[in-house]
């Protein structure tokens, strides 16, 4: 009989909490997941350092990163809450459950979310997305637990437009970080574990013997398919096909080990994020609609609950492209100081344009005997391509399989669809027997069934503003309108604007696809030795039988990119080179909207390997610097009496500048413990410094903190105009606050800028330092080189800003107060709350 839905038996369990179903005993899911009562509760231990928003491909993985990375750190380790928009689902990708394909798209899907508003899709729209019925990504794991997985990298000509850093990054080699590590990850690598036989060597061999007759075509490749068909070492399983979710729950079942207030790792399901309340910069609130499991799509049942955060809390954006974009539009869109034209957020969408078409082909065509060895025969391959377009090279890659066009009841579907016999779970050793013996003498025909998967790239749009029809872009309507999520707290009406994709094919979009599509038939006639014109025939009794295929819509591949895209250019990027927004100082994102360019590849191991990186450095915040007490070739400037050692506190200025005592070493401390100190400055006397090499190290307690190092200053008789525009300031501000204009996160005006002359091009402090709280303090280090007009700024290592100036004054006094001097002072200025400095040295050069 049908049942709606299935209650509590009500009988006692040994384990608590674990649920009695009228099927099953739910035990994974709640040894896996939390309430939220349960997260109120563990934050006695402390407010989380890191909020992962989704548990998908990317928010799975980085959530587990964060927690591996954070073990080897010597004291505080982070503490991670892993928020999910849908209910948990299964614990592994879902071809590893064996002949339940069709039911998770028959049946399962609709008890996710049974609409577009899955996908966060508003209406009018032209996605062709929008209306369709495909939401299993709605659940813990994310499409991790049904992408395809063939994982090709971003070939060189994708990665031009990239970061300089960021591609560094990609190509690590013999080191547990970049695309050589995660596709061993993964199971791309080592290839062809997974695929072999001798289809697939005759396959193989003659593509590569054809190749140079199809042009736009570069090479045959082992196909890059993330399942581990070996196991990694002796005693265990093999890895199986990739997903995210294992990853996840390990972690968690790790963490568990701990009482809640002490435990690093907590995932909520059913706990839609829908804002982040963000003041002076900094995602100070997390806004979440608690759903009711049984009817998610009814708002009104939707709990409000808020969760404060720590400034130095990493707040993680890791749904999806129109997801996390819809997101951040609607939480903290980009100040219009900081881009006059239009807003950034949403330009720049990338799909891919697709095809799918299956031929059957006369095995002596292709060289294939008609009796294959007693071994399963499938062979699979990828060859690149490349177009020239409007917009320059465009890429392609098909995705070329092939099988026996033999019948089994293990896959009744076999004979039109080589993809049948891939990446499926086939525990019945009958069942496998009987394929083996179809696949010889007992085949249907004699032929072999191959596919090829075209998918090439579309170019984004970074230039032009949203709202023009001809580009791609997502947008939302900041006043609110039709198709909105409404939901009500303590009664009040909280509208949250749905997201309006505009989503197109170029000419240069549809470029690659007519060369993909052109290249895909001329590559068949070329591997069956037939005319030009045989593969779109459909004669069974020709060598060639063209059986099925076409092209698909725009925006069917979900592979939605580039929306929040990386540079070091706050103007023309929206996050930097490490995920995090440029005008956020606690915001990150890990998945595909940061891509730069898409090419052809499948996002997945580009997003994993950038989630990696973003991992890293969000870790990194928590490490410390070496002190460094005495360096070869360096004077020392502090050694612990600031009046002693020639420095002197501005006249006209703040007297907070103080030698901090009972420290371990010498250390200046700049500011008291409040939000309104006086202005002033603390200013080496001894001497003017041209062209040097100036280290020290600093840290702050408070977001609000605000100081800076001067360079090259004359004597600070006054803190006027003239003082400052000749000045050279490197900044220490992590709200990056625009005094004249009253706007936050302003990259000319935060940590590591040369003030408002050349911007920081990323985050790179550490946390904050906890005040009076005993935990571990978390120094900083600069390193700053000025020479001659050129100067450059790193900051703990990783250089944040750099530049020439156009002009320098000589040695006199300015005469117009605003170009900046060639030699002068050093000094530290006292602006809010408190930093202090140590190991102060300079090498002049």
């Amino acid at each position: 009989m049908p049942l709606n839905r299935l209650f509590d038996s009500g009988q006692a369990l040994p384990i608590p909490d674990v649920q009695k179903t009228t099927f099953a005993l739910d035990a994974v899911a709640r040894l896996v997941c939390n309430t939220w009562e349960e997260i109120l509760a563990a934050q006695a231990g402390g407010q989380f350092d890191a909020v992962v928003i989704g548990s998908g491909m990317y928010g799975a993985y980085t959530a587990t990163k964060l927690f591996e990375f954070g073990k080897d750190l010597p004291n505080q380790q982070p503490r991670i809450l892993v928020l999910e928009s849908g209910p948990f689902l299964i614990s592994e990708h879902f071809q590893n459950l064996t002949r339940v394909g069709n039911l998770f798209n028959s049946v399962l899907e609709p008890l996710v979310e049974p609409n577009s508003q899955g996908r966060n899709i508003g209406e009018p729209s032209n996605y062709a997305g929008a209306n369709r019925l495909n939401d299993h990504h709605r659940c813990v794991g994310g499409k991790s637990l049904f992408w395809g997985g063939w994982t090709p990298r971003l070939v060189e000509d994708d990665l031009k437009q990239w970061p300089a850093e960021v591609v560094e990054y990609l190509r690590l080699k013999d080191k547990p970080d970049g695309y050589e590590y995660v596709e061993r990850e993964i199971g791309t690598w080592p290839v062809a574990d997974f695929i072999n036989g001798d289809l697939f060597d005759i396959l193989k061999d003659r593509a590569k013997s054809v190749l140079s007759k199809v042009p736009s075509l570069t090479t045959v490749q082992d196909p890059p398919i993330a399942v581990l068909g070996q196991s990694p070492g002796s005693g265990l399983f093999s890895m199986d096909k990739f997903s995210s979710l294992p990853l996840l729950l390990d972690a968690i079942r790790e963490a568990s080990n701990q009482n809640d207030a002490n435990r690093r790792l907590f995932l909520v399901p059913n706990a839609e994020v829908i804002k982040l309340e963000t003041s002076n910069g900094v995602v100070t609130q997390i806004v979440v609609a608690l759903k009711n499991p049984f009817d998610p799509n009814n708002k009104s049942q939707a709990r409000i609950v808020r969760l404060d955060v720590k400034p130095s809390a990493a707040i993680v954006l890791a749904g999806n492209t129109v997801n996390s974009t819809r997101l951040a539009l609607n939480s903290f869109p980009r100040p219009k100081t900081l881009q006059p034209n239009s807003e950034l957020i949403g330009r720049n969408l990338m799909v891919h344009v697709r095809g799918n078409f299956i031929w059957k082909i006369a095995r002596p065509a292709l060289g294939v005997p008609s009796e294959l060895e007693k071994e399963l025969q499938t062979a699979a391959l990828h060859i690149p391509g490349s177009t020239q377009t409007t917009k320059g090279p465009g890429q392609f890659h098909f995705q070329f399989y092939a099988a026996p066009n033999v019948f089994t009841s293990a896959f009744p579907n076999a004979p039109n669809n080589p993809e049948e016999f891939l990446y499926r779970v086939v525990p019945n050793i009958e069942e496998f027997e009987k394929i083996l013996a179809a696949q010889t003498t007992g085949t249907i025909e004699n032929k072999v069934v191959i596919g090829i998967r075209t998918c090439g790239e579309t170019f984004g749009d970074r230039t032009t503003p949203i709202g023009n029809p001809n580009s791609s872009w997502i947008s939302v309507n900041p006043f609110g309108g039709i198709g909105d999520d409404v939901y009500f707290e303590n009664g009040r009406e909280l509208r949250v604007p749905k997201a309006f994709v505009n989503l197109v094919e170029t000419p240069a979009d549809k470029q690659v696809r007519d060369a993909q599509s052109e290249a895909a038939f001329a590559f068949i006639e070329a591997l069956a030795g037939q005319p030009k014109g045989s593969a779109t025939k459909k004669d069974p009794n020709a060598p060639i039988e063209f059986f099925s295929g076409g092209e698909d819509g725009i925006g069917t591949t979900y592979h939605e990119s580039g929306t929040l895209w990386i540079g070091n250019d706050f103007t023309t990027s929206v996050t930097d080179v490490n995920g995090r927004f440029h005008h956020v100082s606690n915001a990150y994102c890990v998945d595909q909207s940061i891509f730069t360019t898409v090419g052809s590849a499948n996002p997945v191991p580009t997003g994993l390997t950038l989630s990696r990186k973003i991992a890293r450095s969000i870790i990194e915040r928590y490490s410390q610097v070496q002190t460094i007490d005495n360096e070869a070739g360096f004077e020392t400037l502090y050694r612990g009496n600031f009046k002693a050692d020639g420095w002197e506190i501005t006249a006209s200025g703040s007297q907070n500048f103080f030698d901090v005592p009972n420290q371990s070493g010498a250390v200046l401390g700049a500011g008291v413990g409040n939000k309104n100190v006086a202005l002033g400055v603390l200013w080496f006397t001894r001497k003017k410094f041209q062209n040097f090499i100036l280290k020290l190290d600093w840290k702050a307690f408070d977001i609000e903190a605000n100081s800076g190092i001067f360079l090259r200053t004359p004597e600070p008789k006054a803190l006027d105009d003239s003082f400052y525009n000749s000045s050279t300031e490197i900044q220490i501000d992590e709200r990056g606050y625009d005094f004249r204009n009253n706007v936050y996160g302003s990259p000319l005006h935060k940590t590591g800028a040369v003030y408002e002359v050349f911007p920081a091009q990323k985050w790179a402090a550490k946390v904050l330092s906890p005040r009076n709280s005993g935990n571990q303090e978390y120094w900083n280090s600069y390193e700053i080189r000025v020479q001659g007009n050129e100067i450059e700024v790193k900051l703990n290592g990783q250089l944040v800003s750099k530049g020439a100036f156009s002009e320098l004054l000589g040695f006199a006094d300015p005469s117009d107060g605003k170009k900046k001097r060639s030699e002068g002072f050093i000094g530290f200025q006292c602006h809010t709350e408190v930093v202090q400095f140590r190991n102060i040295r300079i090498k002049e050069l």
